[in-house]
């Protein structure tokens, strides 16, 4: 595998997306929206931040107002509405997947959702902006992926992926354990960004564990280690691998509790060129 650092000055980049050779980023602690491509690194100053992306079938990015109760849509303009979540989100957002037909996955994270408590919902948008609750009881809900008609969730606090069946209105029925990953990979290991891969297997984002894994159940089949550094974000483009990770910049702070409250923390966006 050969790793290139495409940007090395980001705080804390989440939601990593591909789309007609650029990578976009939603850096949350900065209060930036990131494409980074071949010209090199444009910034998008934002007034309120972005979490959750998703690249439409039409080529627009849908972003997810961070705070704001609403999804938004990226045209040549500008910043367009698309979905008012105001009845529906009852704190902040945080990741989105979406299907080939338009349709979006938006994770509602709930009151306290770092109480490790069953609070987190998954909602569902339609491409007409119509929004409901697709799945709740979840234990802080991450990073979302479609794999056929199955919808897989990271949960953060249950250091687990769980698989939803897509019915047809988008409601998500069946939740069961797909990759119990404190089991496989230890309880550093607590999923954060996942990506699905041609085979059905899916990379996750290992947070603490310091490393990008292709996991298939309990069975691993890939690592990407970043030594030192909190693994966040991925996402796959062919052979290519995008990562976001972060440090603290204070070897003496915890990166969580202390250093990125302080802001003391340095990211970079790389791309893993893998074999095969």
């Amino acid at each position: 595998m050969r790793t290139t650092t495409l940007c090395d000055d980001t705080v804390w980049g989440e939601a990593l997306r591909c789309s007609a050779g650029t990578v976009w980023s939603s850096d949350t602690q900065a209060g930036q929206l990131l494409q980074v491509g071949d010209a090199g690194v444009f910034r998008r100053t934002l007034d309120r931040p972005v979490n959750g992306s998703w690249v439409l079938p039409d080529g627009r990015l849908a972003v997810a107002r961070w705070h704001d109760k609403r999804i938004d849509v990226l045209s040549d303009d500008g910043f367009e509405p698309h979905a008012d979540l105001t009845g529906l989100v009852r704190e902040a957002v945080g990741d989105m997947t979406g299907t080939p037909d338009g349709r979006l996955y938006l994770d509602d994270m709930g009151p306290n959702p770092h109480s490790g408590d069953p609070v987190g919902r998954i909602l569902v948008i339609d491409p007409d902006g119509s929004a409901r609750v697709a799945a709740e009881g979840l234990r802080f809900p991450n990073g979302l992926a479609v794999v056929g008609d199955v919808l897989i969730a990271a949960e953060t606090h249950a250091t687990r992926l769980t698989a939803f069946d897509i019915v047809a209105d988008g409601r998500l029925e069946n939740p069961r354990t797909w990759a119990d990953l404190a089991a496989s990979l230890g309880p550093d290991h607590r999923p954060d960004g996942i990506w699905p891969a041609p085979d059905g297997s899916v990379w996750v984002a290992a947070t603490a564990g310091e490393e990008f894994v292709r996991v298939d159940g309990s069975r691993v089949l890939d690592r990407v280690p970043t030594p030192g550094e909190f693994a966040i974000s991925c996402c796959l483009d062919g052979t290519s691998l995008f990562i976001s990770a972060s440090r603290s910049t204070d070897p003496e702070l915890a990166l969580l509790t202390e250093a990125l409250p302080q802001k003391k923390v340095r990211g970079r966006i790389a791309r893993v060129e893998l074999s095969g």
